[in-house]
């Protein structure tokens, strides 16, 4: 029967793989509203499975979003106050629990000024009472970033719900699509419980659609080895005052868990998203997300590196944004 078959498929995968069940409960997804479950990570996928999430450009130039403009975000978009702009300025750019998101060599980060244009209007400011971080928008309402800019981790707390302030495409003391608040956070057992970069992922949920604005990039998971690939990473550092920058790249070495490339990045670009354009997502995919600089012996001590977008990861992104 088939569902013997699969049974038996099953228990062998566990039998063969003993550190499987391990890493599933470590991807075992939590909230800060208490719920919980685990995606699995097995050796073997499922032949109908999906490996990627496609992009949306978002309705910018839909006259009809005109209208709706202030629904879709919760605070209008427009020109910041200086006494905002001042306060979350002066907040600390999160950077990585170990290592210095590094500059490798010359400095090769270019400014983004044109925020409005795709996929930059996808890219997120994200700002809470501990600090501030880059996220991107990975659906309409929900937004992808670092562990560690939603949970302390190490057993550790989520941050404050009622703290974030989500900007898309900021731009200095502009912030063209307004700002929304958080509703959600999410994270990984390996993260809040274990304090593992490996396991260095989360999300916010946020109280508006404006995914249907300005649109959300892709991600996708892929078997073996990705280096070679080209990398893209944008984000908010914290050497500059709320502007995006991009920095280009290429994979160097590839972990199970870990991608690993010379990007140049520094605190505040925890949470970018690691991309490129990828045939099939309809424009751009994410591959990781961003959080280490240089730290130890090689490969970390010459590269920086994020979570890499395994199908466990997977998954709990495709659950996060549903």
């Amino acid at each position: 029967m088939a569902f013997s078959k699969f049974a038996l498929t099953l228990a062998v995968a566990f039998a063969i793989h003993p550190l499987a069940a391990e890493a599933a409960s470590l991807h075992e997804s939590v909230s800060s509203s208490g719920d919980r479950s685990i995606p699995g990570e097995l050796d073997f996928a499922m032949p109908s499975e999906r490996t990627m999430t496609r992009a949306f450009r978002g309705d910018s130039r839909s006259l009809s979003y005109r209208v709706i403009e202030d629904a879709l975000a919760t605070r209008k978009g427009g020109q910041m106050t200086f006494e905002e702009f001042e306060a979350l300025n002066a907040l600390e750019a999160m950077g990585a629990p170990v290592g210095i998101e590094s500059i490798i060599g010359k400095d090769r980060r270019r400014r983004v000024r044109r925020t409005k244009r795709w996929p930059y209007r996808a890219v997120t400011l994200v700002t809470f009472n501990a600090g501030r971080c880059t996220g991107w928008l990975m659906s309409r309402d929900t937004v992808a970033t670092a562990g560690h800019c939603v949970h302390e981790g190490n057993g550790g707390d989520f941050y404050p719900v009622e703290s974030y302030k989500i900007y898309p495409g900021a731009n200095g003391t502009r912030t063209p699509y307004g700002s929304c608040n958080a509703t959600k956070l999410y994270t990984v057992r390996g993260w809040a419980k274990r304090g593992r970069d490996d396991f260095d992922y989360g999300a916010i949920k946020l109280d508006c659609n404006i995914g249907k604005r300005v649109g959300h990039l892709g991600f996708f998971w892929k078997r073996g080895s990705l280096n070679g690939m080209r990398t893209i990473i944008t984000g908010f550092p914290g050497d500059k005052e709320l502007t995006m920058w991009r920095s280009k790249g290429r994979v160097k070495v590839t972990q199970r868990r870990r991608v690993f490339y010379k990007n140049d990045t520094t605190g505040g670009m925890s949470g970018s998203p690691v991309y490129r354009w990828r045939k099939g997502c309809d424009g751009f995919c994410a591959m990781a997300i961003h959080a280490y600089g240089t730290y130890n012996g090689p490969p970390y001590s010459t590269n920086n590196h994020g979570t890499r977008i395994t199908r466990a990861v997977y998954r709990n992104l495709r659950k996060w944004r549903r």
